[in-house]
């Protein structure tokens, strides 16, 4: 386990369930974040801005600056890494962020190209909605389509277009309502990794309902197609929150209003074993350690060895 700051200006730190460190800065917060693409294609550089976003996002910040390290390869062109260079560049331009530096290095460390991003972003600090803020009794409240990111690198990558992967605008849209008390950005493992998450960050469990959560008919085929969990794949895209009862009406109002797909899929609960109900069964809620999307490519290889 990682220590928590000494600090009294690191108001959160390394944990479950925490998409990224905020520090006091001032009167205003500053938040950051790191994360790596392995799937490395076409749109390598957007995706990896994506991704990091939706962390600073989660906690009510908007995002910055950007600082990227590329490992490729050995055979890699200077076009490739030229390609996705500009690809970063154009992805920072669109929504505002500064590439200010970064590492370009051709390696036989790797295997494939992995493009490894710290985004640092801002809010003032009444704005930031801390990630271990979940209270006994919140209801967990969805937002946009389960497992879009999974979807997509399993054969429907038009996905990553539409609907997209960016939490962007329905975190802003929840920041801004009063009982949302803690947001978490859905990546490796899926909705159900990210929903006890979401729950152990503030030392609470939940109960979780599989009819509620919202899935696109894409998921649910591939899914029986490859015999996969649809509850434990990658799920960039989707954003939870634990939300007071009394403004779970509203947020879903708000939502709604935003023209965003949300639903209620379950409550948070203390002195609990996590559960999920489906089809009026219930059941331990499966944790995995190990996302469907990798196990489902990593099997495909074997079966062409």
């Amino acid at each position: 386990m990682l220590r928590a700051s000494a600090s009294a200006d690191v108001l959160q730190g390394p944990g479950v369930g925490r998409d990224a460190a905020i520090v006091r800065w001032g009167e205003e917060a500053l938040v950051a974040t790191s994360d790596p693409i392995t799937f490395a294609g076409a749109d390598a550089g957007k995706l990896a801005l994506t991704v990091n976003a939706n962390d600073i996002f989660a906690v009510g910040a908007e995002p910055r600056w950007l600082l990227a390290t590329i490992l490729a390869p050995p055979g890699t062109s200077d076009q490739e890494l030229r390609s996705l260079l500009i690809d970063l560049q154009t992805a920072c331009v669109a929504e505002q962020v500064e590439l200010v530096g970064g590492h370009t290095e051709v390696t036989d460390a790797v295997s494939r190209t992995v493009v490894s991003c710290t985004l640092i972003g801002s809010a003032p600090l009444e704005a930031i909605v801390r990630s271990d803020g979940a209270q006994d009794g919140d209801l967990i409240l969805q937002v946009g389509p389960a497992a879009v990111e999974g979807t997509a690198i399993l054969g429907h990558p038009h996905l990553l277009r539409d609907p997209g992967i960016s939490i962007a605008s329905v975190a802003r849209v929840l920041g801004a309502v009063d009982g949302v008390h803690a947001m978490h950005d859905v990546t490796e493992g899926g909705i159900a990794t990210a929903a006890l998450e979401l729950a152990e960050a503030a030392g609470r469990s939940l109960e979780l309902v599989f009819d509620d959560i919202i899935w696109l008919p894409e998921t649910l085929a591939v899914c029986r197609e490859r015999k996969l969990d649809p509850l434990g794949l990658l799920g960039s895209g989707t954003l939870l929150a634990a939300v007071s009862p009394d403004a779970a009406d509203f947020a879903l109002a708000e939502l709604s209003n935003a023209g965003v797909q949300s639903s209620l899929i379950g409550r948070v609960r203390s002195g609990i074993r996590a559960t999920l109900s489906h089809g009026g069964q219930m059941r331990p809620l499966p944790r995995f350690p190990r996302d469907e999307a990798l196990r489902a490519r990593d099997d495909a290889r074997r079966s062409t060895d």
